[in-house]
């Protein structure tokens, strides 16, 4: 039986129907001469010699009975009916075997696999039992099984790639318009007040500009990319006065309207920095946006040139980060309880930003804010640390 699993369809096929006609052709054979044997036993007919006596005696038999005849004719009948019905049986019997042995096992494992992949399902193994011709279909439906199986894990990271990219485009776009909407809310009271004058006009539409620049480059640039991780950083050489200045005003329209304070201090730096100044601008805002929700009343943010590095500083007096944060690192879509109007991009965002720029970010929880700065009574509170590359 185990060889012919091995054969071939058409070599186990053929081996199969010639063992059963060879047994049907001696069983037949068997058959007709013991029909002649009952047929001349039962209606035996001419003369019979008795060769031992001296002389030979020659008896006549007795003509057979008319019982005799007919049961004679129905042996003659059975001698030409059974051989038939033992070759029609082999037939049958080598089409049952046939299938049994090389189509009945391969059938049935690529229709249960056919099933699991019209239900979606492809966590299975089509198995090839044969070396055979169905045996190659089953390697041929495993392969194919495999293919759809990466196909879909591919269309399903390429899925959550666009949910992260699209979570993440509504998350930083939120940014520069709550800093647009500060700036059109501030320019309007000092509108209304009377105390604006061509100067701050001047200050709040360039502010308005250069936002409104920042949006516009932004959305270029995120309908370009299929991933967060495409993004690359475009350098140019900044003056570190001119972008922290640009910080300072930034930092001053999120938090006009929070009620908290905001505390931003820059290292004295005389030299250019080579910097992508939108990816700096999107790690602040990101950050600062995520202190104001946690804060309970300060927020302090710190810049420095440390080496051939920029390094930025946030912390605040809120309740530190979750545990589950603190655990398991910054990763997409993690969210804070009572955070479910929030995409939980933010941090995620400022990573690949710096990694992107050549630098890290770091969370910690901090203490509260000591002599240089006191705070509420809280025990702890957060901190991020970011270094960028500026050479």
């Amino acid at each position: 039986m185990e060889r012919l699993k091995k054969m071939s369809l058409k070599k186990a096929l053929f081996t199969i129907a010639f063992l059963n006609n060879a047994a049907a052709l001696l069983l037949s054979a068997l058959t007709f001469w013991g029909c002649m044997e009952l047929s001349s036993a039962i209606a035996p007919q001419g003369i019979m010699l008795d060769v031992h006596s001296d002389p030979v005696v020659v008896t006549k038999l007795p003509g057979p009975t008319a019982d005799q005849i007919k049961l004679a004719e129905l042996v003659s009948v059975l001698q030409i009916l059974l051989p038939m019905g033992i070759f029609t049986f082999a037939l049958l019997f080598t089409a049952s075997a046939f299938y049994r042995l090389k189509l009945k096992e391969p059938l049935e494992t690529l229709s249960r696999g056919a099933s699991r992949i019209i239900e979606g399902d492809l966590d299975f193994v089509v198995e090839a039992r044969s070396r055979d011709e169905l045996g190659q279909l089953c390697i041929a439906f495993e392969t194919m099984r495999k293919a759809l199986l990466e196909n879909n894990r591919r269309l399903w990271r390429q899925a959550e790639e666009r949910k992260r990219l699209n979570a993440a485009f509504s998350h930083n776009l939120r940014n520069p318009v709550t800093v647009l909407k500060g700036c059109a809310k501030l320019a309007r009271q000092e509108l209304l007040s009377g105390s604006m004058d061509t100067s701050q006009l001047s200050e709040h539409l360039g502010l308005m500009e250069s936002y409104s620049g920042r949006i516009e480059c932004y959305v270029e640039t995120m309908s370009r990319v299929q991933k967060l991780e495409d993004i690359q950083p475009a350098l140019a050489a900044t003056d570190y006065h001119d972008l922290t200045r640009e910080l300072a005003k930034n930092i001053r329209l999120m938090g006009s309207e929070s009620g908290k304070e905001l505390l931003f201090t820059a290292e004295p730096c005389s030299r250019s920095l080579l910097i992508d100044s939108s990816f700096l601008y999107q790690i602040v805002e990101n950050l600062v946006s995520n202190a104001l929700r946690f804060a309970r009343s300060r927020i302090r943010i710190s810049c420095s040139v440390r080496e051939e590095m920029l390094v930025l500083s946030v912390r605040d007096d809120g309740c530190g980060f979750p545990v589950m944060v603190m655990k398991n690192g910054i990763r997409p879509f993690q969210k804070g309880e009572g955070e479910e109007e929030h995409f939980g991009m933010g941090l995620y965002t400022c990573m690949l930003l710096a990694t992107r720029h050549g630098g890290t970010v770091t969370i910690n929880p901090a203490p509260a804010f000591g002599p240089d700065l006191p705070g509420p009574d809280t025990p702890t509170g957060a901190q991020v640390l970011v270094t960028l590359k500026i050479t």
